[in-house]
């Protein structure tokens, strides 16, 4: 963990002297675990890619502003839970002010434990990518319609020209080799 830290105390250190190399390296090297951080607290994709982008563009922007940071990834993380949260404020702010506390108190207290879920979620949809290569193209095109488009079995099997019955077997069985192929140790 040591070098991880001096890795990101140097690339933060060039970042701060305008070096587009380290900019460039910070941003790859952090991009996946914000976006899976993101996700999990919105399921809005497009608006946590927005965030992120944001967040390394003022990074860059305030450049010669920037203080040390003594852990870059804590850094990242926090800013961009709070770039996320500026949408949802007005709602943040119908809490009570104990309810806040609270909020906060377990969001801290749990930042390590979000950082390993997103190390999980990272290992899953890896391990998910790779099991829907081995599906055939209609089971592919059979999840997609069920899960993605939430299109009803009826709708599907319209879609793929064949029975109701057929479509439940053909995602029942596509599930089934998922799961089986992705199982988490």
């Amino acid at each position: 963990m040591q070098s991880v830290k001096t890795i990101d105390s140097i690339l933060w250190a060039k970042i701060k002297l305008g070096d587009l190399d380290a900019y460039n390296q910070l941003y790859d090297r952090y991009v996946n675990s914000l976006y899976d951080f993101g996700i999990q607290q919105t399921n809005d994709k497009d608006y946590v890619k927005d965030c992120i982008h944001d967040l390394f563009l003022d990074i860059y922007k305030y450049r010669k502003k920037l203080s040390d940071v003594d852990n870059v990834n804590y850094y990242l993380l926090t800013s961009l839970k709070r770039k996320i949260n500026r949408k949802f404020k007005s709602k943040i702010e119908l809490f009570s002010t104990e309810e806040k506390k609270n909020e906060i108190k377990s969001e801290y207290s749990s930042i390590e434990d979000s950082i390993i879920q997103s190390e999980k979620s990272s290992e899953i949809n890896n391990k998910l990518s790779e099991a829907l290569t081995s599906l055939s193209t209609k089971q592919r095109k059979g999840l997609f319609l069920k899960f993605d488009e939430k299109k009803s079995y009826e709708e599907i099997s319209i879609i793929l020209g064949i029975s109701i019955e057929s479509v439940r077997t053909l995602i029942y069985r596509a599930v089934k080799k998922l799961r089986s192929e992705i199982q988490v140790k």
